[in-house]
């Protein structure tokens, strides 16, 4: 036997219940005539039986009544052998086309049993019961005697018309159970969509939030606090990880300064104070990124200051520029504003652009130039930072800001500037998308509200 398996809880607890309930009414419908006093399936097929009888009833040319079987009486009668009957008016004439030895009871019975309104039957010795009982029809009231029916397919509108009260009374209570269900099952597993929820909003920055467990059956309260205690794990885990880097990235930045002192001090050919300065510029800027992404893993805005964007622009700009132009590319910044006023963290934000050109500068072919362009608005302002080079291609657009991801792992970088430049614009409230340069390339476009408490769509 196939069952639908469903996928979703509410469809199978309704499915379930509705099932077990659609059984339940069957099986008390079809046992109901044995529950109600004087009522069998042998009742209603004597219900069918008479109906049949009665639509046979005719009268002859000298008014006598007959019974003209019908189609439907001969088919009734055919799938039942033993079916017998006898119909008897008032005065106790027989109608023709009635069993002999069912016409002489009713001889006897009818000028008596037409008195009553209830009918009642009795046996013959190694027969079935003989059910006598009064009819009212066009003809008058009439006394028929019937033997030998037995319940079918064809006494199944006698059933239904036998419990049609029950059924009217019923059926409002029925489809108001199965209406209501569904809606009570889905307030029942309310708490089950608040998890979800809560389960949809962790990530690593609030992995030690757990979820709720208020409401929750006692069967799912232990799963959802198996989950949380290993959400608790994972963020003990973390802050370990996190501890590390952070502690390890401020013991290097001493070392890394004395190294550029040192570099500065000795005697060296241009060339190799060209690739030395290269070296030490990457070392301290993948040093700043970790201590960048140790600040922004606990998503602090104490930090925020008022500052110009324009200032910070020019300063970023002026210490990009040596290693821009020791690369043989150049770069130009564009403001529409002499000055913009901005409230953020001044040091994750001048991350955030030198990441960008730093970027831009491996992308942008030798003899190019990069273009840093700020655009004010009265909510907003946008930072577009463009290079000419090979572009990044559509698929690879939603995995540049993933930790650690590179296209080509043979390429020099860490795959970590691009992923602290999404959380520092996270931080701030705005959004960072990839562009095509007109003529090919990839512009990085940063949209930052004016009020960090409204995010930038």
């Amino acid at each position: 036997m196939w069952i639908p398996r469903f996928t979703s809880l509410r469809i199978r607890m309704t499915a379930l219940l509705l099932g077990v309930q659609l059984v339940c009414v069957l099986f008390v419908v079809f046992l109901h005539p044995f529950l109600i006093p004087d009522t069998s399936y042998t009742d209603i097929a004597d219900m069918t039986t008479q109906d049949l009888i009665e639509d046979s009833l005719t009268t002859d040319a000298s008014g006598a009544l007959v019974i003209a079987p019908t189609p439907a009486l001969r088919r009734y009668a055919a799938t039942r052998p033993d079916l017998i009957y006898a119909i008897a008016g008032a005065d106790g004439q027989i109608a023709r086309g009635s069993n002999k030895y069912l016409s002489d009871l009713l001889k006897q019975i009818a000028p008596v049993r037409l008195e009553d309104s209830e009918g009642f039957d009795t046996r013959r010795p190694g027969k079935g019961p003989i059910y006598f009982d009064t009819l009212d029809t066009r003809f008058g009231k009439l006394c028929i005697a019937v033997t030998g029916e037995s319940f079918g397919i064809a006494d199944i509108p006698s059933f239904f018309e036998l419990f049609k009260p029950l059924v009217l009374v019923y059926s409002p209570l029925m489809i108001g159970v199965f209406i209501s269900l569904p809606l009570l099952i889905i307030w029942a597993l309310r708490p089950l969509s608040l998890v979800k929820r809560a389960a949809a909003s962790i990530d690593l920055h609030n992995i030690d939030h757990p979820l709720p467990t208020d409401g929750l059956p006692n069967e799912l309260r232990p799963a959802v606090e198996a989950i949380n205690a290993a959400l608790a794990r994972i963020a003990v885990g973390w802050q370990q990880q996190h501890f590390f880097m952070a502690n390890a990235a401020h013991e290097l930045r001493t070392p890394v300064a004395i190294l550029q002192a040192r570099i500065d001090q000795i005697r060296l050919d241009s060339e190799s104070r060209t690739s030395l300065g290269r070296d030490v510029h990457r070392l301290r800027r993948l040093v700043d990124q970790l201590l960048i992404i140790a600040r922004l893993d606990r998503q602090q805005t104490t930090s925020f200051t008022p500052l110009d964007i324009v200032d910070l622009l020019q300063g970023v700009v002026a210490d990009c520029a040596p290693y821009v132009l020791r690369s043989r590319r150049s770069i130009d910044l564009q403001c529409s504003v002499p000055k913009c006023e901005f409230t953020g963290d001044r040091q994750a934000l001048g991350s955030l652009l030198t990441n960008l050109i730093d970027n831009a500068t491996k992308a942008e072919p030798e003899g190019g130039t990069i273009f840093v362009k700020l655009d004010a608005e009265p909510t907003h302002i946008t930072i577009t930072v463009s290079d000419h080079g090979a572009g990044i291609a559509e698929e690879d657009r939603q995995h540049v800001f993933e930790p650690f991801w590179r296209k080509d792992h043979h390429e020099p970088g860490t795959g970590l500037g691009l992923a602290a430049a999404r959380d520092i614009v996270t931080l701030h409230g705005g959004s960072i998308q990839i562009d095509q340069t007109p003529g090919g390339g990839a512009s990085f476009r940063v949209v930052l509200p004016v009020d960090p408490s409204i995010p930038s769509k």
